[in-house]
């Protein structure tokens, strides 16, 4: 009986050390697979904070792109307008100098009319009798007078004129540096003109050519028409664009001087 005791013990001590040894190694196992899990949870957290990181800074980028194309618009909705007050300014200035160009050919009418009256009144004065009765006396004086007072406002109207030509002269006179460079910020295609950033500062004058670069390639021409601080405008010269090109923002604009 003691025997069947102990060989009961032992058996049950061995099944018990089975249990504890399978119960260990349950516990190793889920150990293990709680880890793994904790693990898998991290890097899906971090994962989450990294999309959440690359969320916001998208929105950033976002925003500032917004706000630079809402700047940019508004800086071309600026430009369009001074174009158009420009181009308007142009109309106006062209219109000025048709009106000195007319008074010019007038004043100079005016000169050579009274240039004539004055010889022709001086030829009649030399010619009177040497001994002229008073009436001839008062109209000579008359006469005198009259031509003293056309040579005044010869004189006046000489003036003005070379004043005039002086400013077309000193205008004409101006030059731009050769080499002088720019850029096109603006192209109007309805009024085919352009606006430069390139104005009085830089040395601009009216009337001057520069010519329209696309890298190395050159794709027209452009006349200055109006000069402003810091920005011209220009008239596309239609001939000197291959065709097929159309000018666009951007082109570079480069003066070079001809050979005089």
């Amino acid at each position: 009986m003691g025997k069947v005791l102990l060989y009961a013990s032992i058996a049950i001590t061995l099944a018990a050390a089975a249990i504890g040894f399978v119960n260990k190694n349950k516990l190793t196992a889920a150990k293990d697979q709680f880890a793994s899990g904790q693990q898998e949870a991290e890097k899906k957290v971090a994962a989450f904070e990294q999309v959440q990181k690359n969320l916001k800074e998208t929105k950033e980028s976002l925003a500032t792109v917004t706000a630079e194309k809402e700047q940019a618009a508004t800086q071309l909705a600026s430009i369009k307008a001074d174009a158009e007050k420009n181009k308007t300014q142009v109309a106006d200035l062209t219109t000025q100098i048709g009106t000195k160009d007319t008074e010019i050919t007038k004043l100079t009418a005016d000169i050579q009319a009274k240039e004539a009256q004055i010889k022709t009144l001086s030829e009649t004065t030399t010619t009177a009798p040497v001994a002229p009765s008073a009436d001839q006396q008062v109209v000579v004086a008359e006469k005198e007078a009259l031509i003293a007072k056309l040579q005044g406002d010869l004189e006046a109207s000489r003036a003005q004129l070379a004043d005039l030509r002086k400013k077309d002269s000193d205008r004409m006179a101006l030059k731009m540096r050769n080499g002088l460079e720019g850029r096109i910020l603006a192209v109007n295609q309805a009024w085919n003109f352009v606006v430069l950033n390139l104005g009085d500062r830089n040395g601009v004058v009216g009337n001057a050519e520069m010519l329209i670069k696309r890298g190395n390639q050159l794709v027209g021409k452009v006349r200055v028409t109006s000069v402003e601080p810091s920005t011209s405008i220009a008239d596309i010269v239609a001939s000197s664009v291959p065709g097929g090109i159309n000018i666009q923002p951007g082109d570079n604009v480069i003066y070079q001087a001809t050979a005089e």
